[in-house]
Formats: C-alpha cells, structure tokens, sequence
C-alpha cells in the first residue's frame, strides 16, 4: 500500500467514526427524552410537556 491510500484509508475510517459518533448521540439523547421530538421546534419544544387537562 502507498502512503496515498493508507491516507485516504485513515480519513474515511475517521468520517465514519465521526459520523458514528453523532448518530449514537442523537440516538442517547432522544431515548432519554432530551432531544428534539421530531416535531421541527428544537430541543426546547413543549410538545413532550403540555399539562394533562383532568376533567
């Protein structure tokens, strides 16, 4: 192998961790009710706290 593909090699496997990284992270942060909901407001939605109405 030349030093050009073993380059190349380390950048990709980096990406990939990177790219690991977030999707773990996100994956965390939304199954513990931290994250966003998915419904387009951001983390600060009140989507997951809107008060129970008791009649």
């Amino acid at each position: 192998m030349s030093t050009y593909s073993i380059m190349e090699t380390i950048v990709v496997l980096g990406i990939v961790a990177v790219a690991l990284v977030y999707v773990l992270r996100r994956v965390i942060k939304t199954s513990r009710g931290k994250g966003d909901c998915g419904c387009g407001c951001g983390k600060d939605c009140q989507c997951n706290h809107k008060p129970v109405k008791k009649y």
